[in-house]
């Protein structure tokens, strides 16, 4: 029996897609989810069963992939989902619009993005660090002018020895 190759290729993406299902299961509530996976999301435990399906899939793969991260991006990934929780709704919406419209830049234009960003970057490091440098070093008192010696003004004598 010979099995073509576009049914090979639809069987692999029917179970990929079946393994992505059950993995990410959108109707899943917060106690239905594992116990690192309600580690990873923790800050997001008071919205999750309100999130839209779409939302917990994304999420639910984000929390997928936070074990296979180095200590470094999952420093980074916590604050960034600390600091999306605080977003308003409004801040939210404009925030995925913001990447929908990265998404769309030829890679150019998203390569001269990037390169603006890490400039950015380093010139707030540098201002930072500068600022530190100047609250590091005690502040000099401004130097005074030494005060002019006080002396009592007194009459002289006018030419030919009259005094009023």
């Amino acid at each position: 029996m010979r099995i073509s190759f576009r049914a090979v290729v639809l069987l692999f993406c029917l179970g990929s897609f079946a393994a992505l299902a059950q993995t990410a299961n959108p109707n899943l509530t917060w106690d239905q989810l594992s116990q690192d996976e309600r580690r990873i999301l923790a800050p997001i435990e008071t919205e999750w069963d309100e999130l839209a399906p779409q939302r917990k899939i994304k999420w639910l793969n984000i929390a997928k992939r936070f074990p296979k991260m180095s200590p470094e991006k999952q420093a980074r990934l916590r604050k960034r989902i600390h600091e999306w929780v605080t977003l308003s709704a409004a801040q939210r919406s404009a925030a995925r619009e913001r990447y929908r419209e990265i998404e769309q830049l030829s890679l150019a234009e998203h390569q001269a993005l990037r390169d603006k960003w890490e400039a950015y970057q380093r010139e707030s490091t540098e201002r930072a660090k500068g600022e530190a440098v100047e609250e590091a070093a005690p502040a000099e008192a401004p130097q005074e002018a030494p005060a002019a010696p006080e002396t009592p003004e007194t009459e002289r004598p006018t030419p030919g020895g009259d005094t009023e």
